[in-house]
Formats: structure tokens, C-alpha cells, sequence
């Protein structure tokens, strides 16, 4: 019977692996600690921390736990607020009680675990840090500016850890209960199940932020679950000869993290801190958000930006296709009965490369986009030999578009240039207008995205006059 570690308690379960773990945690575990606000990923009151074994020790990400499947926790430590209390007020708790930032307490819970997981990352102790850390918790009291002293509070007691040990230093300053000093030897024994293989029929969930949204009960009901994100294979990022492959259980948190991607697409950090919240990033797959066939998806646009290629598997039967041809329809893809995405892989820019991603929406994080654009263009010399060019919003699916980036090649980027491209950008979209003026408005965002992407990559050949 599958086992995990449900914080101190070692525990066995045969409950449905796609059931939501906050309804484990609360109908099974009663921790009602772990809050049900949203059950859609936005709020944070059921964050939890997720702890897996590396190399012999454990790491530990923030997730949201209404949008967990059981399975993808099964063989690690799961962390919630009874798992942190102690006699007394941790450090973070009585930072949160003397700066009077739990108000009327429902988020706090989530607050304090989404802080945990940021004092066990490796990122630098600043305020800018553990604010992006709780960016996924809402607290419905407006008690910012409070929480906001508590975490400077926090912070300035976290500047002398030694990041060596990191769990022993928070133990012996009272940030954590002893008892995680043993948990990696405890996880060594922990019986992982079985996993089926990914040919044999059944569901297939990865990280879960969309299907526990969609499909809620048939993942729930379903008996044969397969689950992407438990299987090592598909959560690797290998680059090697110029080409980059990403598994396709990859979440967006790997790849934001990545040293050699960030070095060979400078800016990629910024674009995708501007995709969902930490513990969203943390649970999200790259192959889930392409599946989902969204005509908004952030990710979507970036990977076909980078001219990407998609593996597909169906029985053993393996076969690549260009993600510019996996959209069939609004939220329909080319996927045959049963088969999966395994990777996406694309050819890494060299030193005549520049990519560039572009995003508007009403709020700069955690909202959808309005328009969203991503611009590949390699040079010889200033003229463009080639180039790509996606966008999204601006039709039923992400779309490449084809006849701007075949005018770019042998081009010089400036003004002339821009006006003519623009001109035949606008033929290959068709925005869908929700209200009146819609249509209008996402065409001048996508001219202004446009002109943005060359005043990157050419900035001594182009002037806003390109917009007169």
C-alpha cells in the first residue's frame, strides 16, 4: 500500500492517487490546518511544503494542495502547519503575531508554509525573495502591509544560517521541531508503489494545476492513474550538442531555475516569474501546459517561439512533430487516443541569436494574458537570416505566425521593416471580441509587442516614430 511521511506520522493509504490532497489531509488526516478557499490555485490557504529525498537530502517546495493529486506525494514528506507548531511560537509565527499580520488568521496557515519553503530554498534571504515566495497567498483581510514587517522581520533572522545545514540551523534557532533532523533517514525506508507503465491505459496526470481544475471527479474516479511527474525521465532538462531537451513533467520552477538555460535566453527568469505563483510554478508542467491547448498559455508561446519540437509516445510508438502543428482547434490538439507528450526539445540560440517574449495583461503577475509574443531572430550581420515569430490570444490557439517571419529574412530591422511586418502580422490574427473594442485594442497591443522585440534586438535602427 502506497506510504508517505504526513509530517511526523508515517502513513499508509489506498485512497484514488488523483484525489485532491487537501481532501486527504482534511477528510482522512483531519488537518484542518490546510484551509479549502478557492480549490482553484489562487488563494494559498491550502499551501502545504512537499519534501523529496535527493542525494540523501531533503528538499522542500511550497505547493497548493487542492490541485495535488495524492499520487504525486506518495514516498515524500508532506509538511503542514500541525507539522511546524511547537510548545511555543516558532520564529515565523510570532513574527506574524507581533507585526499583527494574521488578522482574522484563515490564510495565515498558508502564509507561514509558503515562508517555510522559501527559508529551505537556496535563494538569497531578501525581501524581494520571500515576497515572490507568499505572491500566491491572499490574504482577505488587506493585512499586507503588517505581513510585509512581519517577513523583514523574518529575513533579518535568517541572514546568519548556514546554508551548509540548513535544517539543523533552523531547528537549533527555532524555526523548526527536532524531529526533521531525522526525516532523511526515514524517508529511506518509506515503500514507494509501483509505478504502471506510461503505455498501459489509464489516466495520465502531471502536475495536476489543470486537471483537478477541468476534470476534478474523472481523476478522482479513475482507477489506473498514470502520473508524469513521478517518473524521473520526464523531469529532466539535458542539453547536449546545441539542443535542448525538456521532459515533459518539467515545471516551470525547473526551468526558471535552470543556470544554462537562463545563461543562453538572458530574460527567461523575468518571463516566467510572470507566469502563475511560486507554488503554482512549483506543481506546473511544461508538456501540462502545452496539453491544455490554452490559446493564452505563457509557456506555449515561448517553446514555439523557440521553433520547438514535441516527442509524442502512443504504445510504444514514438513519433516528433513541430509544436506549430499540435493546435487543431480551440483547446483541441493532434494527441491520438492514448498518447502522451513525452518531451519538447529545441536547438539552443548561439551567439548570433536573440529571443525575446513580450506579455500584456491587467495585472504584470499572476493574471492571463491579454496578448503574449515571443520573437526568435538570428543574424549575419544586421540582416535576419531567420526568425520565428508566435503569438497568443489573438486567435482559438497560439499561433506562428508564418508569413511575418518568412518577410523578416534578409532584412534589416528599422522602421520600414517594422510598418511592413506589423501590416502583415495583422492579416494572420484574428482577435476574438469579448466586447466591443476588444479586437482593436489586442492589434495595437501586438504592433506595440512587435516594435518592443526589434527595439530589443536592433535599438540603433529603430525610434518610436515606427508607430506614426
Amino acid at each position: 500500500m502506497p506510504k508517505l511521511l504526513v509530517n511526523n506520522r508515517e502513513v499508509e493509504t489506498d485512497l484514488p492517487l488523483g484525489s485532491s490532497l487537501v481532501d486527504f489531509l482534511r477528510n482522512e488526516m483531519h488537518l484542518y490546518g490546510t484551509k479549502i478557499g478557492c480549490r482553484e490555485g489562487d488563494c494559498g490557504a491550502c499551501t502545504v511544503l512537499v519534501g523529496s529525498l535527493v542525494e540523501g537530502a531533503m528538499g522542500y517546495r511550497a505547493m497548493a494542495s487542492c490541485l495535488t493529486p495524492l499520487g504525486n506525494v506518495v514516498g515524500k514528506h508532506l509538511v503542514t502547519i500541525e507539522g511546524i507548531n511547537q510548545p511555543e511560537l516558532t520564529v515565523i509565527q510570532e513574527a506574524f503575531v507581533e507585526a499583527n499580520g494574521t488578522q482574522c488568521g484563515f490564510c495565515t496557515p498558508g502564509f507561514i508554509l509558503s515562508v517555510y519553503g522559501f527559508c529551505l530554498s537556496d535563494k538569497a534571504f531578501t525581501l524581494e525573495n520571500v515576497l515572490d515566495s507568499v505572491a500566491g497567498n491572499v490574504c482577505r483581510c488587506t493585512g499586507y502591509a503588517s505581513i510585509k514587517r512581519a517577513l523583514q522581520v523574518i529575513v533579518d533572522k535568517l541572514q546568519p544560517m548556514d546554508r551548509k545545514n540548513p535544517v539543523q540551523w533552523l531547528v537549533e534557532n527555532r524555526f523548526l521541531p527536532e524531529y526533521f533532523l531525522g526525516i532523511p533517514e526515514r524517508m529511506k525506508v518509506i515503500a514507494l508503489s509501483e509505478e504502471p507503465s506510461m503505455e498501459a491505459p489509464g489516466y495520465v496526470i502531471a502536475g495536476g494545476t489543470d486537471l483537478l481544475i477541468q476534470d476534478f471527479q474523472g481523476a478522482q474516479d479513475a482507477g489506473q492513474v498514470r502520473l508524469l511527474s513521478r517518473r524521473p525521465e520526464y523531469r529532466q532538462i539535458q542539453i547536449q550538442g546545441g539542443w535542448c531537451e525538456l521532459g515533459a513533467a518539467c515545471t516551470i520552477s525547473q526551468v526558471l531555475e535552470s543556470r544554462e538555460l537562463n545563461e543562453a535566453l538572458p530574460g527567461l527568469g523575468e518571463y516566467l516569474n510572470l507566469m502563475a505563483s511560486h507554488p503554482i510554478r512549483n506543481m506546473g508542467t511544461i508538456g501540462g501546459n502545452i496539453a491544455n491547448a490554452s490559446p493564452l498559455g505563457d509557456m506555449c508561446v515561448i517553446l514555439m517561439g523557440l521553433g520547438s519540437t514535441l516527442t509524442l509516445s502512443l504504445r510504444g510508438r514514438i513519433r516528433e512533430l513541430p509544436l506549430r502543428k499540435f493546435f487543431a482547434g480551440y483547446k483541441q490538439t493532434v494527441l491520438e487516443p492514448g498518447e502522451i507528450i513525452t518531451h519538447i526539445g529545441f536547438e539552443m540560440p548561439d551567439g548570433n541569436t536573440r529571443f525575446s517574449f513580450e506579455k500584456s495583461s491587467k495585472r504584470k503577475h499572476l493574471d492571463m494574458a491579454t496578448v503574449n509574443s515571443a520573437l526568435r531572430i538570428t543574424f549575419e550581420g544586421e540582416l535576419v537570416r531567420k526568425a520565428i515569430l508566435a503569438v497568443g490570444c489573438m486567435g482559438p490557439t497560439v499561433l506562428p505566425l508564418k508569413e511575418t517571419s518568412a518577410f523578416l529574412l534578409g532584412r534589416r530591422l528599422d522602421n520600414a521593416t517594422f510598418k511592413e511586418a506589423n501590416r502583415i502580422a495583422q492579416t494572420e490574427v484574428s482577435p476574438v471580441s469579448r466586447h466591443p473594442g476588444d479586437g482593436d485594442y489586442k492589434r495595437a497591443l501586438l504592433r506595440q509587442q512587435i516594435l518592443i522585440h526589434f527595439m530589443k534586438f536592433s535599438p540603433h535602427t529603430l525610434t518610436r516614430e515606427a508607430l506614426a
